[in-house]
């Protein structure tokens, strides 16, 4: 089974800049994933495409194995100018048609005949939507979520990010939402990443209907051998360069800086609880701060100053995915207040017992069992989430790790990378049997 992956704009083999722009949890799926499903089928090949860049480090060898798997091939194509960056919203049109025309060059000069073409966000969607259609044999087509235009656009104009006009602008909505909807139309299986964002589907794009039966869940995963129990001396060390003693409850925020991931909700949430905080010993980390900070990391630095929140906040720059599992380990509480389609970090924070808070409107509702496993609110409601970090706070050391215990167990008994790989390994031989 030869399969065709791409996003354009995603770089598998860079999980060592997690964090950075266009560096979050899709690049983890497009790593871990296609792993898994080699060990599910040894006879499964895989390719995927994505944009090649002149400054790249990794361009010198723009077709390798990715991570030295010999079932999995990483190969970059031009998409778009090489010797410049484009953002990720503006590939739609011409640059995915010219990487499209690469990718058929490409499988001409190999003599390749994909059975699948499976499209990750709406960039692959695209791209695999243009090939299906060139290519004389049609293959079947999937569609990975992992963002979607109308619900990115929706949540801005919530937080007050901009105008309809300033955010049609800086990401390009109604082209990429136009492109979505196109994609969705032709698509064979579309596989949104949770149960809300299946909702969201059906709800506001015209190309998806209710009860569509192309649409299947299929959640992100996690590889318990990428986040073994840290050594013992990982939480004090960690503690002691934080700065903080054992005695101080650690709350850890290890979301990238961005207006998306919901810090300054939980900015609104602490300052609405100052009074409560000042009785014991709190304090918050905001992990993947930007160094530059950029101008959101600048305004949520105002907040912090103008609410006089600084004795309990801190800040880290971004750490190689290595670290995390430190952070988490000197961690004593997870705040994740986003809307995340499927938040990986969830499921790092879960294998390592530690309890956590998550959005109602995130996978966090497929996931984990409020008040047994986790904790549920409404991110956008201060109050709600300010009563979560109370929660957490005052709950003892006892009670939270049973909750963290919980977690652990939830995650271990379904949402390994093993266990999605043969998920979606089912679909793909139940298309191939149609």
């Amino acid at each position: 089974m030869h399969i065709l992956w791409t996003s354009p704009h995603c770089r598998p083999d860079w999980l060592g800049r997690l964090g950075e722009e266009s560096q979050g949890g899709q690049t983890v799926v497009m790593n871990r994933l296609p792993h898994a499903l080699a060990r599910a089928d040894p006879r499964l090949r895989i390719d995927i495409f994505t944009r090649l860049q002149a400054d790249d480090p990794r361009a010198d060898q723009p077709v390798k194995f990715l991570d030295g798997d010999p079932q999995v091939r990483l190969i970059r194509l031009p998409c778009g100018p090489t010797d410049r960056y484009v953002p990720k919203e503006f590939l739609y049109g011409e640059p995915i048609a010219e990487f499209v025309g690469h990718i058929l060059a490409f499988a001409a000069r190999e003599g390749l005949r994909y059975e699948l073409l499976h499209g990750h966000y709406a960039d692959g969607w695209e791209a695999v939507t243009r090939l299906k259609a060139l290519w004389p044999h049609h293959p079947p087509t999937l569609l990975t979520t992992h963002s979607l235009g109308r619900r990115k656009r929706a949540d801005g104009l919530e937080r007050g990010e901009g105008t309809e006009e300033n955010l049609d602008e800086r990401y390009n909505f109604p082209v990429r939402i136009d492109s979505e909807e196109r994609s969705l139309a032709a698509a064979d299986r579309i596989l949104p990443l949770s149960t809300p964002e299946a909702a969201f589907l059906t709800a506001h794009y015209r190309s998806v209907r209710s009860g569509d039966p192309r649409v299947t869940v299929i959640p992100n995963g996690i590889d318990p051998d990428d986040f073994p129990p840290p050594p013992p001396e990982a939480r004090p060390q960690l503690r002691w360069e934080l700065g903080v003693d054992e005695g101080t409850f650690l709350l850890l925020i290890p979301s990238r800086v961005d207006p998306r991931k919901g810090q300054e909700s939980l900015l609104r949430a602490l300052r609405r609880v100052r009074e409560r905080l000042a009785e014991g010993n709190f304090r918050a980390l905001f992990l993947a701060w930007p160094d530059p900070p950029t101008p959101y990391a600048e305004r949520l630095g105002r907040m912090i100053v103008e609410a006089d929140l600084g004795r309990w906040v801190m800040t880290h720059p971004p750490v190689p995915h290595e670290r995390m599992g430190s952070f988490f380990a000197a961690a004593d509480g997870v705040a994740l207040p986003s809307q995340e389609y499927f938040s990986i970090a969830m499921l790092e924070a879960m294998l390592l017992a530690r309890p956590l808070i998550a959005s109602l409107h995130s996978s966090g509702v497929d996931v984990i069992t409020d008040g047994v496993d986790g904790l549920l609110v409404d991110h956008n409601d201060p109050t709600a989430l300010a009563e979560a970090v109370l929660r957490l706070l005052e709950m003892g050391p006892d009670a939270r790790r049973e909750m963290g215990r919980r977690a652990r167990k939830r995650v271990l008994e379904g949402y390994t990378w093993d266990q999605v790989a043969n998920c979606l390994l089912r679909i793909y031989r139940e298309m191939l049997a149609l």
